[in-house]
């Protein structure tokens, strides 16, 4: 009976001063450092990609060339990854990467639909995270869809409510209207969804 009287004691000291040493605000354990507006930089023209979008260690674009796979490596980048399915390209981007000394991913995120697939949208998020200490291109036809991704990843990596994830994600490139509606969707069901074009 003592005992227990001395391991309960010891537990409510360990949870007290866990309590007076949390600052309010703070992530979660194991959650990802928060994402704000400061952290999106600029459109940039990367060759054929000209809304080439930073975020941290991610580059977000619509469909990269070889120009862009140049200027990738002069800014770092050491991975693609790219979302569009294999029937959406005419030329050997695989091929084209490893050229490049860069490692590819191929994760195709569907154009239409009412959502989204979980497992593919966890996929990329482990992906990245599994080359967090490198800098990534994610990107699809026009940005809409690795912006989508972005959203996603705000709300289950950050712990971020759907709306603020929503406007970073247009900052980040999620420009197309239907993509957008679809995101909402898929992140706050009730609403329309839409196609990317």
């Amino acid at each position: 009976m003592k005992t227990q009287t001395s391991y309960a004691l010891i537990l409510l000291q360990a949870l007290v001063l866990v309590a007076l040493t949390a600052v309010p605000g703070d992530p979660p354990a194991g959650a990802e450092p928060a994402v704000s507006a400061a952290d999106i930089a600029g459109q940039q023209t990367w060759g054929a990609a000209d809304n080439v979008v930073g975020v941290k260690h991610l580059y977000l674009s619509a469909q990269p060339d070889q120009a862009t796979f140049e200027t990738a490596l002069d800014h770092g980048v050491g991975v693609v990854i790219n979302l569009r399915g294999p029937g959406e390209q005419d030329w050997d981007e695989a091929a084209a990467a490893a050229e490049s000394g860069l490692t590819y991913y191929n994760l195709p995120v569907s154009r239409s639909g009412p959502g989204f697939d979980d497992d593919v949208l966890a996929e990329i998020s482990r992906v990245v995270g599994k080359h967090r200490d490198t800098k990534i291109l994610m990107h699809c036809s026009t940005g809409n869809r690795a912006a989508a991704w972005f959203a996603y990843h705000l709300v289950r990596d950050h712990g971020m409510p759907a709306e603020p994830s929503i406007e970073l994600a247009k900052q980040a490139g999620l420009t197309h209207a239907g993509m957008e509606s679809r995101v909402r969707a898929y992140l706050a069901p009730g609403t329309a969804d839409g196609n990317e074009q």
